[in-house]
């Protein structure tokens, strides 16, 4: 939704005017870019499919899926250039340039205020396969910067950190002119939504483990459990008579096609057990432990992240403090940012202040199903975000340098860091 008011507003400023539509757009940068890399290595999986009661197993084999990484990318994005920053776009390309692709780590993306006042936006989509695992990246946003006051809308999606937000974000700003105009203060009110962080599946549904969790899987896979018996009988001479099991279905013992017997070396009856059974009637699992260790883990946290899902979004306003640091020069540069939000307003059942508190009452040895939700009402925890870029030429072929970003909102941490030294050989 947020995405659509963005577009939104950014393709109706024509009807406002042509001038601001095209000093909106005025240098902004659009690109598209598709990549593909070799896939990484994986052996066959092999399973047993039959057989366990016989000792002879039936294996199937399932080749290794070898599935290409790949990432496409598009944006459109206005941000003022930085002094310490290369020239990107096709003007700038082979001259000491480069090429917007949606790959790079532009981490001042990030940064509270650019360098210069009045709108700025980013649009940045990219979607991917990275190790079999498939992702989606996309960050949103329209900044404007006055003499006094700093406003911006977003929307973020992290996908393999599986973190996403909307946020809005109202400050008031000031730059000491004692300090030459480098340190940026700031504080304000940061409204964010997001899905429900902090619970977990002991808290959000306590059926599956306070009660009969068999027919809670049932319910809530839609799956079905049949009992079964060992029907293996000898005669008078010793030789075996049945060798099927028998399962108890509509209100009879019918044998279970395939099967064989479960006995001990001396025939002895083993008792009764549980085979499960899928939507379409195929038999997954033999007994209740081979389900409940194999299947119902994985069942079940499919079913929690449908519960979270249709819980919707979850919303707080925090009190954010902020402060930006820039200095240029031609031997060293600096750029460091950091914002750090103390106290919140949550404004739903399931929002991070009651999240926070069970997370607390966890920690006090309680248990989950004694927890009690609070209202709505004002809770401190430390949420922030922080970024830097740190450059310096030794010499005229010799330099350092240090990027970076960490976001730690809801407990939940997404970072990337960047060391290195640049030389370039002069000649021998």
């Amino acid at each position: 939704m947020l995405k659509k008011i963005i577009l939104g507003i950014l393709l109706s400023s024509s009807l406002i005017s042509q001038n601001f539509f095209t000093n909106f757009f005025k240098y902004s940068t659009a690109y598209s870019s598709f990549s593909l890399n070799a896939p990484r290595y994986q052996d066959d999986r092999f399973a047993i499919i039959g057989g366990l009661s016989t000792g002879n197993l039936v294996v199937e084999r399932t080749e290794g899926e070898l599935k290409p990484d790949f990432q496409t990318s598009f944006g459109l994005r206005k941000i003022a250039r930085f002094q310490y920053e290369a020239k990107h776009g096709v003007k700038s390309a082979g001259k000491g340039g480069s090429w917007y692709d949606g790959s790079e780590s532009n981490y001042n993306e990030s940064a509270t205020f650019g360098p210069v006042k009045g709108w700025e936006y980013l649009i940045k989509h990219s979607q991917g396969r990275q190790w079999g695992n498939e992702y989606v990246n996309q960050e949103y946003w329209l900044r404007y910067i006055g003499d006094f006051l700093m406003a911006k809308i977003g929307w973020t999606e992290l996908g393999l950190e599986d973190i996403n937000y909307v946020q809005g974000d109202l400050r008031v700003h000031l730059t000491p002119e004692a300090l030459n105009n480098k340190l940026h203060f700031s504080v304000g009110f940061k409204h964010r939504q997001h899905p429900v962080y902090g619970f977990d599946a002991m808290v959000l549904d306590t059926t599956w483990y306070r009660g009969s969790w068999w027919a809670f899987a049932e319910d809530a896979f839609g799956i079905d459990d049949n009992q079964w018996v060992d029907a293996s009988m000898i005669d008078e001479d010793g030789n075996w008579i049945q060798q099927e099991l028998l399962e108890y279905v509509n209100g009879e013992w019918v044998p279970i096609e395939g099967s064989g017997p479960f006995w001990n070396e001396g025939g002895e009856y083993w008792g009764h057990d549980w085979l499960w059974r899928d939507a379409d009637g195929r038999i997954f699992a033999y007994t209740d432990r081979e389900y409940f260790l194999y299947h119902f883990p994985g069942m079940l946290e499919t079913y929690i992240d449908g519960v979270k899902k249709n819980l919707g979004y979850q919303s707080e306003t925090s009190l954010v403090l902020g402060a930006d640091f820039y200095h240029y020069s031609d031997d060293w540069w600096m750029h460091a940012w950091g914002n750090w939000m103390p106290v919140h307003y949550g404004h739903s059942q399931h929002s991070y202040q009651n999240a926070s508190s069970y997370q607390q009452h966890l920690q006090e040895g309680k248990e989950p199903y004694d927890f009690e939700y609070a209202e709505n009402d004002w809770a401190d925890w430390n949420d922030y975000d922080l970024g830097a870029l740190f450059g310096v030429k030794l010499k005229d072929n010799l330099g350092v340098f240090a990027e970076g970003r960490y976001l730690y909102y809801w407990e939940r941490p997404a970072y990337d860091i960047k060391l290195g030294v640049n030389y370039q050989f002069m000649g021998f």
